[in-house]
């Protein structure tokens, strides 16, 4: 899809992207304080992004947002009347979602959390799930499917 979807469309797609966004931020609990310290303006300018979705993000990383990941799946990704663009970045972002907190919580789980390994760990998926996330609020702006390998294979599986 080259840009062809509706703007509503674009934007309620890359809304969805908020539930990998609160996990991955669970993952940063060492990244940031280091951002802070040693780069004050971009950590500045991420806290400025992240002001206006601070409340979803309260909400997900609650109780609630497994109300709205049950919601979302039962009344959005399986509704043949909302559009496949949709459905498909609700359903991605649902995927990204729970692939990152299922690693965060082995990492924690596993006690490795606070050694070197675990902090490298929890770096690089907090950097990379950063950029997924990036990349498909990106690519649902413009209208386009963002491609994850494996996951958006899965996901064109999974909808008609």
């Amino acid at each position: 899809m080259n840009g062809s979807a509706p703007a509503k469309d674009r934007a309620f797609s890359a809304l969805a992207y908020v539930m990998p966004l609160a996990s991955v931020l669970q993952a940063g609990s060492y990244f940031l304080p280091f951002l802070r310290q040693q780069a004050p303006p971009i950590y500045a300018l991420l806290q400025l992004i992240l002001l206006p979705i601070s409340p979803l993000l309260a909400i997900e990383n609650s109780i609630l947002g497994l109300g709205v990941f049950i919601l979302l799946f039962a009344f959005v990704v399986r509704n043949p009347e909302i559009s496949r663009f949709i459905r498909f970045n609700v359903l991605q972002a649902i995927m990204v979602s729970f692939v990152i907190s299922i690693l965060v919580f082995c990492i924690s789980t596993l006690g490795i959390s606070g050694l070197f390994i675990g902090e490298t760990l929890l770096n690089v998926l907090f950097l990379g799930g950063f950029a997924i996330v990036v990349y498909s609020v990106a690519q649902s702006v413009l209208g386009q499917y963002a491609e994850i390998p494996t996951i958006s294979e899965a996901i064109n599986m999974q909808l008609p």
